[in-house]
């Protein structure tokens, strides 16, 4: 994608809500950084109609499938559209924003669309406050696609794109969960802790490695615990299973150089979080809370004992939260 590439957004819908449709074409339009498709706008005289819709539909960055009580039941030609956008939709990385569902009545939707989050572009006085909610997902849907996008103020003569506030962006790095965005503050974390894990199992290290290792672990639990989110590669969710395998076996029976396995495979797990540093993220609500539980008892352990010995009972507990969490993960693979 070029630097002044518009976000091309195709419009699925059935010719009875043409009206309608067309109206939200001619927002989208204006709007300036989006190009909008709809056929009786961009069909020029003489071409195939069908193979230019379906090149449409294959280059689009966004679909937005507008349902009503008329295109819902109807057999035809939007139906083949709507099978054609979700096949479309199967190719694209996890969390990618591509399907939009838009009722414009109260209708109910396909069955395939279910699974989506939908907008409902009625009743006609709060259709303002829903296209903003709309443009919101269609300006993540292009940062995702321009992960290097420069601020849309230095270049707002190139693509006239909506800026965010400072305030709004500290809360979106904060608590945004579920988009799929890059999230570097929420990785770092991790990466600290298994970086300190193998650090002060593998070296003498003094306790304020060890200090340092349990606030991080709480720190990636909490970060955790606010977005729902971990690195979605299988290498990260392999490796950190390995970790946890490897904890429980050392802690419970005391498995030979222990010690130093748990340390190679810490170092296994850095180095895959490291690697999900620049990718989206996935939303696995149960085993990133379970994880989080797990940071959350072991980094209080670490801290305790640069204070004092710690008590017996913080390994039976890690040890039933560790198992939950190993199959969990698996679950996710």
């Amino acid at each position: 994608m070029t630097p002044n590439h518009k976000l091309r957004v195709f419009l699925c819908h059935a010719s009875q809500d043409k009206r309608i449709v067309r109206e939200l074409y001619q927002r989208l339009n204006a709007e300036g950084w989006i190009d909008p498709w709809l056929d009786e706008e961009k069909l020029l005289p003489g071409q195939d109609w069908d193979l230019e819709i379906e090149k449409s539909v294959e280059s689009a960055d966004a679909v937005i499938v507008c349902v009503s009580g008329k295109s819902v039941t109807k057999e035809g030609y939007v139906q083949k559209e709507i099978r054609k956008v979700l096949d479309i939709a199967l190719e694209k990385p996890e969390e990618t924003i591509f399907i939009i569902p838009l009722r414009l009545d109260d209708c109910e939707l396909p069955r395939r669309l279910r699974s989506l989050h939908y907008v409902d572009y009625f009743p006609a006085g709060k259709s303002d406050q829903v296209y903003k909610k709309l443009l919101q997902s269609l300006e993540i849907r292009f940062r995702q696609l321009n992960p290097q996008t420069a601020d849309p103020q230095e270049r707002k003569e190139e693509i006239k794109l909506p800026s965010k506030s400072i305030s709004s962006r500290l809360v979106e790095l904060v608590s945004t969960k579920g988009s799929g965005t890059v999230d570097s503050v929420g990785t770092i974390p991790l990466i600290m802790f298994f970086a300190l894990a193998a650090l002060f199992v593998l070296t003498d290290s003094d306790s304020t490695i060890q200090l340092m290792m349990g606030v991080f672990a709480i720190l990636a639990g909490t970060l955790l615990v606010i977005r729902k989110q971990m690195p979605s590669t299988i290498i990260f969710k392999l490796a950190t299973i390995l970790f946890l395998v490897v904890y429980i076996l050392n802690y419970t029976i005391e498995i030979s150089y222990g010690e130093t396995l748990t340390g190679i495979v810490a170092l296994i797990a850095c180095g895959s979080a490291t690697g999900t540093v620049r990718l989206p993220k996935k939303t696995v609500v149960y085993s990133s809370i379970s994880m989080a539980v797990f940071l959350f008892i072991l980094g209080t352990k670490e801290i305790v004992n640069v204070i004092g010995p710690y008590p017996d009972f913080f390994y039976p507990i890690i040890t039933v939260v560790s198992a939950i969490t190993i199959v969990l993960l698996i679950m996710d693979l």
